[in-house]
């Protein structure tokens, strides 16, 4: 039997279309676009240092704990999706569209590591006291390699590459460099003996999850499939980095782990609003007390 972790966190499912399914531009409902302009405006106000109490997390270290590592993860989904859809945009593209493709990417992969920072922020002890074991409940061998949205990532990313001299798409190598170096120093930090669940399982990395192994991280996670508009998509992500913003912004970061980037020690909120502010009017976005994102 799962054990969702949304059980333990008050947090609304997380619905997305399946990796790949292409998302139509709008489904022509007021709602959709209603709900987007009051996300952005919750997380403009975020952002200013003035949070909405509906974007608060939980008060007690336990409960935001969780709280982090359900809409850390549920935001990161989103991103995936995203990111995939660019990439192969980008790999697909004229010359002329690559650099504004490359940069968008950029900025995704950006959000990404300041949301692996946040879902895994948590002290190694209380990783190992309050994540671990609700993991192992799930499955002995419980993995984050059986994520269906980050599946189509790696692929488009050499596409992408495979497709563009590495001049023209600079922002991107650096940022995905940068990624694997967050996600480096973050495992490194949660488990510093460096054995995976799937490790410990005694199942070796790299093999292709069963769907039934994609279908339990969902049921986890509390993930949902089924089709929305690209609007609804948007104002889902804006929703989600609201309250990762408003958590930063509250709590801070905790130590950041020794290996991660220099520039995610700095400005973390600016590179995890990015994707959905590109375009936005400009604001200024609160400052963090020093030392409150390392």
């Amino acid at each position: 039997m799962v054990t969702s972790l949304a059980a333990a966190v008050a947090a609304p499912a997380l619905v997305l279309p399946m990796p790949g399914v292409p998302l139509p531009a709008d489904c022509g409902e007021k709602d959709c676009q209603e709900r987007l302009r009051e996300g952005l405006a919750a997380l403009r106000e975020a952002l200013a240092g003035h949070p909405p109490a509906t974007l608060l997390p939980p008060a007690d270290e336990v409960s935001r704990v969780q709280h982090r590592w359900l809409v850390g993860h549920h935001a990161a989904f989103a991103v995936w999706q995203s990111l995939a859809d660019v990439l192969h945009v980008l790999a697909a593209a004229t010359e002329a569209a690559t650099d504004r493709l490359a940069v968008r990417a950029a900025a995704l992969y950006d959000a990404y590591s300041v949301l692996f920072l946040y879902a895994g922020s948590c002290t190694p002890e209380l990783y190992a006291a309050v994540l671990r074991p609700h993991m192992t409940a799930t499955h002995p061998a419980f993995s984050g390699e059986w994520a269906r949205d980050h599946a189509p990532v790696p692929a488009a990313l050499r596409a992408a590459r495979d497709r563009h001299p590495p001049a023209r798409i600079a922002p991107l190598t650096l940022a995905a460099k940068d990624n694997r170096r967050v996600h480096m120093a973050v495992a490194g930090k949660l488990v510093p003996g460096g054995a995976s669940l799937l490790q410990q399982a005694g199942r070796h990395p790299g093999h292709a999850p069963t769907e039934d192994e994609y279908a339990l991280y969902d049921d986890y996670f509390h993930v949902r499939r089924q089709g929305l508009c690209r609007v609804t998509h948007r104002a889902q992500l804006v929703r989600l980095l609201g309250q990762c913003a408003a958590d930063i912004a509250r709590h801070g970061l905790g130590a950041v782990p020794a290996g991660c980037p220099e520039r995610f020690t700095q400005d973390v909120l600016a590179l995890l609003t990015a994707p959905v502010l590109a375009g936005e009017p400009p604001l200024l976005i609160h400052r963090l007390p020093k030392g409150r994102t390392t």
